[in-house]
């Protein structure tokens, strides 16, 4: 009997989270809850029997090389300054199975960049890659041309599998749809969208940019019809979740009014309290983080996966880049975006951000399917099979046919 493949992260959601703390919570998504939207996608996109690693088959390798032929591992942005991959380079070095990772991405401030202070384990990683992958799909080009910096050539560039969870070839066109109606309705009534998305990024960032965007995405939710999305940063987790009763947590009293005067500077702490309970929402779970967000006319912010959730459930976004991680991924993708220094200076408004969202359908058909093909090649070197939108692109394409008349009979 064939073997199966063995696969990294979760398959989208957190089951019992809500009995959880939060620290526990957040361990589960590594720290970042947009991490399920990457890892949910290749759950779906892989058409046969997979071990979850951690959760079906065990890291210490005896029942992976027993039931796996080969490991999958969804990826992020991985090949960052001192960002330690010791567990995983570990257990791919001693499992001596063949490997593919999809969604690698380098993270640097510009695509200048090409001197990194790497740990040591992503060093290791990345002759692993080199000896034992037999292909690896990257983000864009600039992770394509830092691995060849470092003599690995086996890559092809897949922007994020999170592209291709939705299984509709023709989504891209359904989010234009959405554009034109969210459009006609700012052009016909009051110049307001009915309904938005932000997404939270940091509430303390080192760069004092991205906290005038934070302020400015914030200041837009509370005084407009709109939620705003936290994926991460285990402090302000901690105080989202604070009113779980299965989430103690030994919450300072002075994080309160500093997170109040960060995000929301002219309020008070009270209507802060007031703000993260009725507009700020976390999700452990990618199905109702997409359900919820199908729901919204546009989407907006910093984060990769947030926008991409709205994205994927059909609604418009626009994200807003500051280093190489989110512009590459949107320019592969041929998703819209606009580079900090223009969204602080042309967005005054939310209405602003959603007119500045220049989307092309088509190309984003096009790019999505040419990478969904690359993607393609990455499954065939594993000899994996292909489902959802991958599984499409194998079947022919229609064709208009004309029925063949039937014979005439004489009377």
């Amino acid at each position: 009997m064939k073997k199966g493949i063995a696969l990294g992260g979760s398959d989208g959601h957190i089951p019992g989270v809500a009995f959880m703390d939060t620290a526990e919570a957040m361990r589960r998504v590594g720290n970042n809850t947009g991490n399920l939207l990457f890892q949910y996608a290749m759950h779906s996109l892989i058409g046969e029997r997979t071990y979850q690693l951690g959760r079906d088959v065990d890291w210490t390798g005896a029942s992976v090389r027993r039931l796996c032929r080969a490991v999958v591992i969804p990826s992020a942005n991985f090949l960052r300054d001192g960002f330690d991959m010791g567990g995983v380079t570990g257990f791919l070095e001693k499992l001596e199975l063949p490997f593919v990772m999809v969604g690698l991405g380098a993270q640097a401030p510009d695509y200048a960049t090409r001197s990194f202070d790497f740990h040591p384990s992503v060093l290791r990683l990345i002759d692993l890659i080199r000896e034992r992958a037999p292909m690896v799909g990257v983000r864009g080009d600039f992770t394509a041309q830092v691995l060849a910096d470092h003599g690995v050539h086996n890559v092809v560039v897949t922007g994020c599998p999170s592209n291709f969870i939705n299984p509709d070839p023709d989504v891209g066109q359904r989010i234009a749809a959405k554009y034109a109606r969210a459009r006609a309705g700012l052009q016909g009534g009051d110049g307001l969208l009915d309904s938005f998305i932000t997404h939270g990024d940091e509430p303390w960032p080192k760069d004092p940019v991205k906290q005038q965007v934070e302020k400015r995405l914030v200041a837009w939710t509370n005084a407009g019809p709109g939620m705003m999305v936290q994926q991460s940063v285990p402090v302000f987790m901690e105080y989202i979740r604070r009113a779980n009763i299965a989430a103690p947590a030994d919450i300072p009293e002075h994080r309160e009014p500093a997170l109040a005067r960060a995000l929301l500077p002219d309020a008070t702490v009270r209507e802060f309290r007031v703000f993260v309970a009725a507009k700020l929402r976390s999700y452990f779970s990618v199905h109702q983080w997409m359900e919820d967000s199908a729901r919204y006319d546009f989407s907006v912010g910093m984060r990769l996966h947030g926008n991409m959730v709205a994205w994927q459930a059909g609604t418009p976004a626009l994200w807003v880049h500051h280093d190489s991680r989110t512009r590459e991924l949107a320019e592969a993708m041929a998703l819209p975006t606009l580079p900090v220094d223009r969204f602080l200076a042309e967005c005054a408004s939310v209405e602003d951000a959603f007119a500045r969202a220049e989307f092309d359908a088509d190309a984003y058909g096009a790019r999505r399917r040419e990478l969904g093909l690359r993607l393609l090649q990455v499954f065939d070197s594993i000899e994996m099979t292909p489902a959802g939108y991958l599984a499409g692109l194998r079947m022919p394409a229609p064709t208009d046919t004309v029925p063949h008349a039937s014979p005439s009979r004489s009377a």
